[in-house]
């Protein structure tokens, strides 16, 4: 005979998190045995006792939910087992478990096969978006193959970290990459590759960052009175202050040649949307050009590396003002402070092209036309931080007459 039940394995002595496995106890001619079964899913010790998840868990009924699932999963197939061979031990079911191709593919093949049907209808843009989020999970997965029923709420929140501080993406892009990869899930349930919708359980990023962050005037000034101490980080600066005055995207940037110079505009079809673009050429921008020969090919390295070495460049020049930035998460509303150049990364180019744009005075239409933005109501949350930026500049002007 046998019996199941839960149990918390390897709690960690630096983070509290343990893994919940199922103990499967096994007693048969006086011989006793224990294996133990993963189920995907991990929980800091403090709200386990006993076998029992603490009420204080804030998401306590949808891992319950998900732990039901796997449990009535693994007593099926015990089940189904025993009525094969008469009774179970733990050498009979480790040779079962070698028999069924369990976890046969990886989750990146399975991606690639979910991309490889979706380029049959999807449109382009849809396809280029999965392709990047293909490249982040190589990236980030390393060597290592991941399965299935590795999917849990621990790789969500990982995954999040990485692409929040390694690549720098703003929480709108994470959670619209982690709709995505819910579609994806979904495709694998439709194949009958899952057995459930558990995945629709877990807590994904919603959080919206309600301060967007831009370099002020003063501060662009700081960035190029600025000396680097390294080659790398002049070619660092310099690419970022040709993002700061061309308000080109990161991998628009990059590609910059001398082709694309006529007269004092440059010229460029945009990668991720297509459109044609003509900006004027700012003096600070034709003397980064001019270093390099009109060809910035020279300065290209992966996004994530920028974003890593442009924190590091702001701190030196100087951009380090305390940033209160309002964040809601999982409904909650927070107010987190941070060092202004931690949370810059090569989008805070854009940013700050387009917001200093509208503090000039040039008109919406105009900036649409530079930047490439297909609807003029996307511009309009620039307006917004552009006219916070006045408040703050006029409060200046307030106390000094206090």
């Amino acid at each position: 005979m046998y019996r199941t039940k839960y149990v918390l394995k390897n709690p960690s002595k630096k983070t509290g998190m343990g893994k919940i496995t199922i103990e499967i106890y096994f007693s048969r001619d006086s011989k006793r045995e224990r294996m133990y079964l993963p189920t995907g899913e991990e929980i800091h010790e403090k709200f386990w006792k006993n076998g029992i998840i603490s009420k204080s868990y804030p998401q306590k009924e949808q891992l319950l939910r998900r732990l039901e699932d796997k449990h009535q999963e693994v007593k099926q197939q015990l089940y189904q087992w025993e009525k094969e061979i008469g009774y179970l031990t733990v050498d009979l079911i480790k040779t079962k478990l070698e028999e069924k191709p369990v976890q046969e593919r990886d989750i990146l093949t399975l991606f690639e096969e979910f991309m490889e049907v979706k380029k049959l209808t999807a449109k382009h843009k849809m396809v280029i978006k999965l392709t990047t989020i293909k490249n982040h999970l190589k990236i980030f997965l390393g060597r290592k193959k991941m399965y299935l029923v590795e999917y849990n709420q621990t790789f969500i929140n990982k995954l999040t970290h990485y692409w929040e501080q390694k690549v720098g993406l703003q929480p709108n892009t994470i959670h619209k990459n982690f709709r995505f990869i819910l579609l994806f899930m979904n495709y694998l349930r439709k194949e009958g590759l899952l057995e459930n919708e558990f995945y629709k359980e877990f807590q994904y990023p919603r959080m919206v960052e309600t301060n967007t962050i831009v370099l002020s005037k003063d501060e662009v000034v700081k960035l190029i009175q600025y000396v680097p101490k390294t080659n790398s980080e002049s070619k660092v600066r310099d690419l970022f202050l040709v993002l700061i005055f061309t308000g080109l995207r990161f991998g628009d940037a990059v590609r910059v040649r001398k082709s694309w110079v006529r007269g004092e505009f440059l010229y460029i079809n945009t990668q991720k949307t297509g459109e044609k673009v003509s900006i004027p050429i700012h003096p600070h921008l034709k003397a980064v050009l001019a270093k390099y020969e009109y060809d910035l090919t020279p300065l290209k390295i992966s996004n994530q590396k920028f974003n890593d070495y442009v924190k590091g460049l702001c701190r030196e020049a100087g951009i380090t003002d305390q940033i209160e930035i309002v964040r809601y998460e999982k409904g909650v509303k927070k107010y987190l402070t941070f060092p202004k150049h931690q949370l810059i990364a090569s989008h805070t180019g854009r940013r700050t092209f387009i917001t200093n744009a509208i503090l000039a005075g040039i008109p919406l239409p105009v900036i649409q036309k530079i930047t490439g933005h297909r609807k003029l109501t996307t511009l309009q949350k620039y307006v917004e931080i552009a006219d916070e930026n006045k408040r703050t500049e006029l409060e200046k002007l307030s106390n000094f007459f206090k």
